[in-house]
């Protein structure tokens, strides 16, 4: 008797893993996609059944070295919009660079919320394998091509729009996870306009 109740147990618990990991996917895959073709077609975010959290401005330091009197970049402030996902680990983060000759470049990426669990290596299996089949599925449209970001985490894939967008910018997607013992656990994926020459009217009131 006891024997099959582990059973029971171990089944019960094996399924209750298995649908979260696939909530976790879909609500990746659902937000991956919103955020990307949002910043491909320059169109607004569907933010459809999220929770606003609303704006914000952050504050991206200045890159200095040491012995170097001046900073190598300089710091800028970033104008922000936030969402949540209810039942999900998810925030969407929408942001804009400052204007530069009336002009924004955009980005919209998906983080951990504050607090959160960080991503599993089972996780970043599964994450990396759904990443994988959006990437061919869009692969096989013709409209995006290969490419890949540095490899500097545990997980580094991409994919990129096939000439510019209606703004004149080259989007890239990605997924990049971290999940190597030696290494801070790390989660960011979305997509992003690149070349500082592009961008549209801000959307944001920047300081």
């Amino acid at each position: 008797m006891r024997r099959i109740t582990l059973s029971i147990l171990l089944n019960l618990a094996l399924i209750t893993s298995a649908g979260a990991n696939e909530d976790l996917s879909g609500v990746w895959r659902d937000l991956f996609t919103r955020c990307r073709i949002a910043v491909e077609t320059g169109k607004d975010f569907d933010a459809t059944g999220l929770r606003d959290l609303g704006r914000s401005v952050r504050t991206v330091p200045p890159i200095t070295a040491p012995g170097v009197p001046f900073p190598l970049l300089h710091g800028y402030k970033m104008a922000e919009q936030r969402w949540e996902v209810p039942g999900s680990r998810f925030v969407v983060v929408e942001a804009e660079y400052p204007p530069d000759g009336g002009k924004s470049r955009r980005s919209c990426k998906l983080e951990l919320a504050q607090g959160a669990e960080p991503i599993s290596t089972e996780e970043e299996k599964l994450l990396r394998a759904t990443f994988f089949v959006e990437r061919n599925d869009l692969l096989s449209t013709g409209r995006h091509e290969y490419w890949n970001p540095d490899p500097l985490f545990s997980t580094n894939l991409g994919i990129r729009l096939a000439g510019n967008n209606p703004y004149g910018c080259r989007v890239v997607s990605f997924l990049d996870i971290d999940t190597r013992s030696h290494s801070q656990s790390f989660f960011q994926t979305g997509s992003a306009e690149q070349d500082a020459a592009c961008g549209a009217a801000p959307r944001f009131t920047h300081p």
